[in-house]
């Protein structure tokens, strides 16, 4: 989607990751190296809830491992809800920045979205979960969708609020909507909740009896991760808790009572990729080749074996 150099689009997003580790580093436990004990809790898996793990690798302070059962990759410990909480209120308002920088890049990828949730419901009321400064219900709103938006980070909020949109400071369930949705989506959220299976129940009945919930995530069977492991970016040892496979998406949406009706990947980080076999910085490295690996495997091929970077999927009530 995007043949843009990656260090080209990952210089712009570099001060975003800066501020990620200035504001980390409270958590760190100097002596140690890692999260002070008292931030975190064990779990397992949030999919299965089966205790069968594999231990991948740490980074940036997490400790990755995958579920024997499900494929699903997750942070074990993680941090506990109180402290996530507190992470997000108090994080960087960088987001909104780092999309208007690259407005090309994310409107192709939310049009793209928005056309697969017109092709599953009709236009009417749309809720975007964790909408940051409104970029996409600007472009909700401009297909003549009626907007609102849920956002944790008080800034950006604000942001949303000025254009026109109907947003809301507080967690979803702390609020009472007076129509019903004809989708909800999330953009880049879903790998940030915990408890996917409470989230999924408890969007279930804002849903008009033909709505959908559309999801965009990072794809734990991307090819790109699969490849980089730990110097994915994908991995992160905070706020990416868990990370997941088409088949733990599947089994999670049915136990929820859904179906998943459309599934693409969209991203191919073929660029990266490259870097990274080159033996360079994958994200920062001199290729210039965005569209083959190995001179024959194109973005094409990438998609249609759905082993792109980020999966999107619409959810409908079974």
């Amino acid at each position: 989607m995007n043949q843009r150099a990656p260090k080209d689009i990952h210089q712009e997003r570099l001060k975003m990751h800066n501020a990620n580790v200035a504001n980390r580093v409270q958590y760190f436990d100097t002596q140690t190296g890692f999260f002070y004990e008292k931030l975190l809790e064990k779990r397992a898996c949030p999919v299965c809830k089966e205790d069968k793990e594999q231990f991948l690798f740490f980074k940036d302070g997490g400790r990755h491992v995958k579920c024997l059962e499900c494929e699903m990759i997750y942070l074990n410990p993680v941090f506990k809800d109180e402290n996530l909480e507190k992470h997000y209120r108090n994080n960087h308002d960088l987001q909104s920045e780092i999309v208007a920088s690259d407005s090309e890049f994310y409107t192709n990828l939310y049009q793209k979205g928005l056309d697969s949730i017109q092709k599953a419901t009709t236009v009417g009321n749309i809720l975007d979960i964790g909408c940051s400064a409104g970029t996409f219900l600007d472009l909700a709103k401009k297909a003549n969708w009626s907007t609102f938006g849920v956002e944790l980070n008080e800034q950006e909020a604000s942001y949303a609020t000025a254009k026109g949109h109907s947003v809301y400071n507080k967690f979803l369930s702390e609020v009472a909507f007076d129509v019903k949705m004809d989708a909800i989506c999330l953009w880049d959220v879903f790998e940030h909740l915990k408890d996917g299976e409470a989230y999924l129940n408890e969007m279930k009945p804002l849903l008009s009896k033909n709505g959908v919930i559309f999801i965009q995530i990072p794809s734990a069977d991307s090819l790109a991760a699969k490849i980089l492991q730990e110097k994915c970016n994908m991995f992160d040892g905070i706020e990416h808790v868990n990370l997941y496979s088409f088949k733990a998406v599947e089994k999670l949406a049915k136990k929820c009572g859904f179906v998943v009706e459309g599934y693409e990947t969209v991203i191919s980080e073929i660029g990266v990729i490259n870097n990274y076999l080159n033996y360079e910085d994958p994200y920062f490295g001199e290729t210039s080749n965005t569209k083959t690996l190995f001179n024959s495997l194109d973005e094409e091929w990438l998609h249609k074996k759905k082993m792109g970077y980020k999966m999107q999927l619409a959810l409908r009530r079974s």
